[in-house]
């Protein structure tokens, strides 16, 4: 019986696997979300599929925004499960005496970063066997280039008015970056919703890019200085919070999609607001994530969040044995899901997304 685990899928991804179950040899792209703490749910899932995706041959695509490109980058590493035990154990270690200022959050995300990437790392990662890493940061225009926190709130400001107007006028503030590994283009590479260019990967920018992806605006400073890619950058979820992208425009192949939600919120300024991502963009995607029952059987009765740094501000102690124990509980979702794959079970499983 399958308790834990929700797994949803687009129109074509569905009618895959309820004539054939879920053949990992179909997925072409890999996602990961922004979401802060919230990853602590699925590093069960991801370890489970790091192990099956193993002893693949044919290339498959990791996109992601944040935290969901820390994940990505965890998979391509040598040992990817020892990488995503490190970025765990030490996401989950922040600890801050006083209220953390943006140099401070900018600092302990770096720490992190060094903690599980290893710069030796870097070029086996860039040309992996067959893991093509790429994710998404936001180069900022006017006034989100600006450091000064009453000109970045204007910025906010205006770019939240206008994606109420429509989602395409966040253009005007931000700009795609696509970072990618060197090799053949991803498949999503021409989506153009928004301004887009695409950069390259190197040993020398990569890490740098990645913090872009993750970096916070308010909350992190913005980054200035990756190497070959002149702008200031922000963080890719601003735009594609849950990747609301064309990932397969045309080919028949999977996204699987380990997420902590069961729904996909297109853009930051979208969460608090009723729209809906395009269902084209959805049609190959497989969606896994963690249940109502299992949410609701957490040590605080939810999945874990960034705001959960000021609700237990002092609490280190508290807030990291809880946090601990949240993820410590997701390996039944790795379970559940590889069962439901290797028993066939996944076909009676799977609902519409």
């Amino acid at each position: 019986m399958f308790e834990n685990i929700s797994v949803l899928a687009g129109s074509s991804a569905l009618r895959m696997i309820r004539e054939e179950g879920l053949n990992l040899n179909r997925v072409k792209v890999l996602a990961g979300a922004s979401g802060a703490a919230k990853f602590l749910v699925l590093t069960g899932i991801d370890r489970v599929l790091m192990s099956l995706f193993k002893d693949r041959k044919d290339p498959l695509f990791l996109i992601g925004t944040s935290i969901g490109a820390f994940r990505m980058a965890a998979y391509c590493q040598k040992d990817p499960i020892a990488a995503l035990n490190n970025l765990e154990r030490e996401y989950i270690a922040q600890h801050y005496d006083t209220k953390p200022s943006r140099q401070e959050i900018t600092k302990e995300s770096w720490r992190i970063l060094n903690a599980y990437i290893e710069d030796s790392e870097i070029e086996p990662m860039l040309h992996h066997p067959f893991m093509r890493m790429t994710f998404l940061a936001n180069q900022c225009r006017g006034l989100m280039k600006s450091e000064n926190l009453f000109f970045q709130s204007l910025g906010i400001a205006a770019a939240g008015l206008g994606n109420l107007i429509h989602r395409s006028t966040l253009g005007c503030f931000f700009e795609r970056a696509l970072f990618c590994a060197p090799g053949s283009p991803p498949p999503f590479a021409g989506m153009n919703q928004f301004p887009l260019k695409r950069h390259d990967l190197n040993a020398s920018n990569f890490k740098t890019a990645l913090l872009a992806s993750g970096s916070i605006p308010f909350a992190m400073e913005g980054v200035s200085n990756i190497s070959g890619v002149p702008g200031i950058f922000r963080d890719g979820g601003i735009l594609d919070y849950h990747l609301d992208i064309p990932f397969l425009p045309e080919e028949d192949g999977l996204v699987l999609y380990p997420h902590f939600y069961d729904y996909i919120i297109p853009g930051w300024f979208d969460k608090n607001l009723r729209r809906k991502p395009d269902p084209e963009n959805l049609k190959n995607v497989v969606l896994l994530s963690p249940s109502k029952k299992f949410v609701d059987a957490l040590p605080m009765g939810r999945i874990p969040d960034r705001k959960d740094f000021k609700i237990f501000f002092k609490k280190d102690a508290e807030r990291i044995k809880l946090w601990k124990a949240s993820a410590e509980k997701n390996a039944v979702l790795g379970e559940e899901f590889l069962e439901a794959m290797e028993s066939g079970r996944i076909r009676d499983r799977v609902k519409p997304l």
